[in-house]
């Protein structure tokens, strides 16, 4: 079954110097001339270590949050936290390493796999809407060579938003990660496919669930347009170069794409202090 690590082309794993694990010619934090420090939320560790990221840190001047999936094991990746013992065990692997610490939550139902209390030990929670409902109700990742999304486009965005807008609204989230994507099929249409309203529409969402959204440079989105919509209404954004074991990835392009849009300190997540937490005080739909 594919990964996302697959999907994103994902150099072969194995350990590598600490001096490669990011490209010569990276932009680094000093240089980005943005008026705020360069965090990137969106680092896995697969076959690397916590000490090269630490190093690949140290290179760049930029801090980086390191996740775990979390969720069911009805979610197949080879790493899955299912319970408290599980996290906490991730928690204490990272803990005082100089990275936040977070989780990438899979599907709908991951909330009652923890307790409030370790739960809220994360720094932070991101997901994505890659892992859709296929015909019969169940989970399938969309990014898979096994998604069979259908050929009408209009009606593929229909269900689609209203699945993004599902997930916002159900579960509680610090960051929504590749924005605007969608299935191979119809990504030549993408920006066609993304009109105002359905732009709008998740933008309200991520409003009005204090949700911000990643400014990624693995699949090159958000576009301007949401961007530049989404900066109006308040919402606030993260830069992730979805780094999913092999390598660190630069973050260049979110880096670029914030100096675009004008995006500044007020502009930028920052996790939320304990008792705080989207768990805490999030009010979530049925």
């Amino acid at each position: 079954m594919a990964t996302r690590r697959e999907f994103l082309g994902g150099a072969a794993a194995g350990v590598i110097a600490a001096s490669q694990l990011f490209p010569a010619n990276a932009q680094t934090a000093a240089q980005s001339g943005l008026d705020f420090p360069i965090e990137d939320y969106h680092v896995h560790l697969n076959s690397m270590t916590i000490e090269q990221v630490v190093a690949a840190s140290k290179q760049t001047g930029i801090k980086y949050g390191v996740m775990e999936h979390v969720g069911t094991k009805e979610n197949q990746y080879p790493n899955m936290l299912s319970d408290d013992k599980e996290l906490l065990a991730w928690i204490d692997k990272l803990k005082g390493q100089g990275v936040y610490i977070g989780g990438q939550a899979e599907w709908i139902d991951w909330v009652p796999c923890f307790s409030k209390d370790v739960f809220c030990q994360l720094d932070y929670i991101l997901t994505d809407s890659w892992t859709v409902r296929d015909a019969n109700g169940k989970r399938i990742k969309a990014f898979s060579g096994g998604y069979d999304p259908g050929d009408d486009a209009e009606a593929f965005m229909k269900w689609y938003v209203d699945w993004i807008v599902e997930i916002l609204e159900k579960t509680p989230l610090d960051i929504w990660a590749h924005p605007l994507w969608v299935t191979r099929r119809f990504n030549p249409q993408l920006e066609k496919l993304w009109t105002e309203e359905r732009m709008r529409r998740v933008v309200t969402t991520l409003k009005n669930t204090n949700t911000a959204v990643e400014i990624d440079s693995s699949i090159k989105q958000p576009t301007m347009p949401f961007i530049k919509m989404a900066k109006a209404e308040g919402v606030k954004f993260s830069f992730g170069g979805s780094s999913q074991g092999a390598r660190v990835n630069p973050i260049d392009w979110s880096i670029a794409t914030a100096k675009e849009a004008g995006l500044t300190r007020n502009d930028m997540f920052h996790p939320a202090p304990p008792g705080r937490k989207p768990i805490q005080i999030r009010k979530l739909r049925t």
